[in-house]
């Protein structure tokens, strides 16, 4: 790091970045909970966990202040939300970041391990479309140990009731844009601040340039990803935490 990133406020970052994260997830803590109460009832409290698509380390924060003996390696391409994790757990020798695209073919072998108790990830392989994320799940498959569990908690779309979603959709985006007016942050709002930060400008521009302003991605139902799991090697796989609009799913190696 650089002298001015040294004395960057690292865990002022995460903060902001949960605040704007929280502004489309009010429940956004409580998957995380449930995430982790599974994490310990398969594989126990000192789990070594693959953090993937892991931005600025959401989910190791949480793991580690719950599980202090456990360890992770969290994955991303996002220089800005990587610069943002490698500040906060400078240090912390339970903690390893490593840059990967998790389209390339290859990006396992930079892993620091071969297999893992637990993959988990949260609100991030809807990047991706469904045929690349299926590849993903196949990869992952052969990381997760036998008896080892992967989580996603993400946008899970079911097509098949439209009334629904739509009158969902509208219920959260008032409650959003009330929160808006009052000062939350969206995501354009919270990068055009990172964008003038010192430190974070030069990574939130090569980020950019990386993804674009927003990948477009698919967004399959609970149902799509359980079978997609069980395709991919996994002994057991379903939904163990929904809000309306998303749901955690579970898969059990």
């Amino acid at each position: 790091m650089t002298e001015t990133a040294t004395g960057t406020d690292w865990q002022s970052w995460q903060e902001s970045w949960d605040r704007q994260q929280e502004w489309y997830m009010p429940d956004r803590e409580e998957r995380f909970r449930v995430m982790l109460d599974m994490v310990e009832a398969v594989v126990g409290p000192e789990p070594r966990v693959l953090d993937l698509a892991c931005g600025t380390g959401s989910i190791t924060d949480r793991l580690l202040k719950r599980f202090p003996n456990a360890t992770s390696t969290g994955v991303d391409l996002d220089p800005a939300l990587l610069a943002i994790a490698r500040g906060t757990f400078e240090g912390d020798d339970r903690v390893t970041f490593v840059t990967a695209d998790l389209k390339d073919p290859d990006w396992t072998a930079r892993l620091p391990h071969t297999s893992y108790d637990a993959v988990l990830t949260a609100t991030a392989l809807h990047w991706l479309h469904s045929e690349p994320l299926a590849t993903l799940y196949g990869q992952i498959g052969g990381l997760v140990r036998d008896g080892g569990v992967f989580m996603n908690a993400d946008h899970m779309i079911d097509t098949g009731t439209p009334r629904i979603n739509a009158a969902e959709r509208a219920h959260r985006h008032a409650a959003m844009d009330r929160a808006k007016a009052a000062g939350a942050l969206d995501w354009a709002d919270w990068w055009a601040v990172a964008a003038k930060d010192p430190v974070l400008a030069a990574p939130t521009a090569e980020r950019f340039a990386i993804y674009g302003e927003h990948a477009d991605g698919d967004m399959p139902s609970p149902d799509w990803h359980a079978r997609t799991l069980l395709a991919a090697g996994f002994g057991e796989a379903r939904a163990v935490w929904a809000s309306p609009s998303d749901t955690l799913v579970l898969a059990v190696k």
